[in-house]
């Protein structure tokens, strides 16, 4: 549930969980549930006074109704989630009992018991929900071995129909609460699964594939039949000490990622980025033979130069090779490696291919 579409963001007050905690969607399902219960008692205290004029039962309710705004109360004071936890539960189950034991657990007021096995099991988890639920299913079965040995005929009556209409209509509410919560914390796990995913597999710096990922990615490719449609290029920064030792590592940085950012840029959505390493850069062009893949390097030459981080002209060298099935691709990269010596010896800034 969207509590702000409802206009009760008053309510939920913001404690200092991040949404990847856990104790977050926990003090949410709390502030839920005390929610519920407040209206639940403020509605049970008004019908009982003026539908069946039964101070008792609503001098119950009442107290039920107290009793969490206290709770409430101490919660956004504390934000002691199991404290609370455990008070809530508590409170709810003891008044739910008082009023089951009040009227002998007559006129279907029993269905209300069926509150107390979600309610505790949500908050409190396998043990507290299991002792709590097992203290009302045992006095629930105590009032019904009572209403069998009274041998009183069951009755049915008006309230025996607001107490089945209003325990189910609470149970919605109960569930659907705990669904929302539940669901929003099941997708903000998800995304911190994503995250974590996209973190593991892109270099922190340029936000390109990492050596490991594009490994996996190739290796891939390279067992199908069409391997040797492809280009393996390793580039690699020309003189890049020079510009860390004159401008800083910082701009030496700024100068990775728009080099990463020129080749998303020049390069296709299907070809495949990654940093090796320092300054050096891998790519894997798909469906291009030599020709073609030295055409895209000998473009993005020309766009690498007019990079305006640095007052010099930034440039790379780069090595290709064909890619096949008989080479592994270690051997591709070495092959490619050595076609990159081959451009810094020729005086760099230029494409090789072997």
């Amino acid at each position: 549930m969207n509590h702000k579409t409802y206009g009760l963001a008053w309510w939920y007050k913001e404690f200092p969980y991040t949404k990847f905690s856990e104790d977050y969607w926990r003090a949410r399902l709390i502030q839920h549930t005390l929610l519920l219960a407040c209206l639940l008692f403020s509605i049970l205290a008004f019908i009982n006074v003026f539908a069946f004029d039964d101070t008792q039962l609503a001098l119950i309710d009442s107290a039920g109704l107290v009793l969490s705004l206290v709770v409430y109360y101490g919660f956004r004071k504390t934000g002691n989630i199991a404290l609370t936890a455990w008070l809530i539960s508590l409170t709810v189950t003891t008044i739910m009992l008082l009023f089951l034991i009040s009227v002998e657990g007559r006129a279907y007021s029993l269905v209300w018991a069926t509150i107390i096995l979600p309610f505790t099991f949500f908050l409190l988890g396998r043990l507290g929900g299991t002792l709590l639920s097992s203290i009302t299913l045992c006095v629930c079965i105590y009032l019904v071995y009572a209403q069998v040995k009274s041998g009183v005929p069951i009755t049915l009556s008006k309230g025996a129909l607001l107490n089945v209409i209003e325990a189910a209509f609470v149970q919605l509410l109960l569930f659907r609460f705990y669904e929302g919560t539940r669901q929003k914390a099941f997708d903000q796990l998800k995304a911190e699964h994503r995250e974590s995913k996209r973190l593991s597999e892109t270099d922190y710096l340029t936000g390109v594939y990492n050596r490991s990922k594009f490994l996996s990615l190739v290796d891939s490719l390279l067992a199908s039949n069409n391997a040797n449609n492809h280009c393996l290029v390793i580039l690699d920064l020309d003189d890049f000490k020079l510009i860390n030792d004159k401008y800083g590592h910082n701009v030496g940085d700024t100068v990775l990622k728009e080099f990463a950012q020129a080749l998303r840029s020049h390069t296709r959505e299907g070809d495949i980025i990654a940093r090796w390493g320092g300054e050096e850069f891998v790519l894997l062009l798909k469906n291009v033979n030599v020709s073609q893949a030295r055409g895209c390097i000998n473009q993005l030459l020309s766009v690498v130069q007019n990079l305006s981080t640095v007052d010099t002209a930034v440039s790379f060298s780069a090595g290709l090779t064909q890619c096949n099935r008989v080479n592994a691709i270690d051997e591709l990269v070495s092959i490619a490696d050595e076609a990159l010596y081959q451009a810094k010896r020729e005086g760099k800034g230029r494409v090789c291919s072997q």
